[in-house]
C-alpha cells in the first residue's frame, strides 16, 4: 500500500471506490427491504387510441363501489356499483364531463351528463384541489348484467372531446 506524506498507509483510490460502492448496496438493500423504497406496482407504459386525447385526464380508471383500487371485470352478485374514477387536468370553471356506457353488442346503453361549474360548487361548501378534483360517475353492475353480460366499454368525454375509453367485463 502506498504512504501518506506523513508515512501512514492509505488506500488506493480504487480500493476506496469499490469499498464505497459495497457500503452504498448495503444500504440499498436495508432501505429498500425495509419498504422505504416502494414505487408501487409498476402499470408500464399505457397505449391509447388516436382519437383519445389522453392529455384530458390525470387519471381515469374503473373500480366497484367505494374501492379506490382499478378492477377490470365485475361480478354482479359480489360488486354491487362500477365507478368511473377521473381527474380532469387543467380544470375550467364551468366543463362538461359524459360517460357513454356501450354494451357488447357495441349499442350506446346509458350517458351520464355532469356538469361542473366553480360557482355552483363553492355554494355547495365543495373546493376544488389544485392538481385536480377526483370525479366520479356511477352505474349499477346488476343493471348492465340485467341487460347484457359480456364486454363493455365506456367513453369519457370532457366538454365533447374524447378524453379516454376503458373496457370491462360483467359477468
Amino acid at each position: 500500500m502506498p504512504r501518506n506524506r506523513l508515512g501512514s498507509r492509505r488506500p488506493t483510490t480504487t480500493a476506496a471506490l469499490i469499498g464505497l460502492l459495497v457500503l452504498v448496496m448495503l444500504a440499498t438493500g436495508l432501505i429498500a427491504s425495509c419498504g422505504a423504497i416502494n414505487p408501487g406496482k409498476w402499470k408500464g407504459i399505457e397505449r391509447t387510441a388516436r382519437d383519445e386525447k389522453y392529455y384530458l385526464v390525470k387519471d381515469v380508471f374503473l373500480t366497484a363501489g367505494s374501492a379506490f383500487t382499478s378492477k377490470e371485470i365485475f361480478d354482479h352478485n359480489m360488486n354491487e356499483s362500477i365507478n368511473l374514477f377521473f381527474t380532469p387536468t387543467n380544470e375550467k370553471n364551468h366543463y362538461v364531463t359524459e360517460s357513454v356506457w356501450i354494451d357488447p353488442a357495441d349499442v350506446e346503453y346509458r350517458t351520464i351528463r355532469m356538469t361542473h361549474d366553480v360557482q355552483d360548487e363553492s355554494k355547495k361548501d365543495m373546493e376544488r384541489k389544485k392538481g385536480g378534483t377526483p370525479r366520479v360517475h356511477t352505474i349499477s353492475t346488476k343493471e348492465l348484467y340485467d341487460h347484457k353480460p359480456g364486454l363493455w366499454k365506456v367513453a369519457l368525454y370532457i366538454d365533447g372531446e374524447l378524453a379516454r375509453r376503458l373496457t370491462f367485463t360483467v359477468r
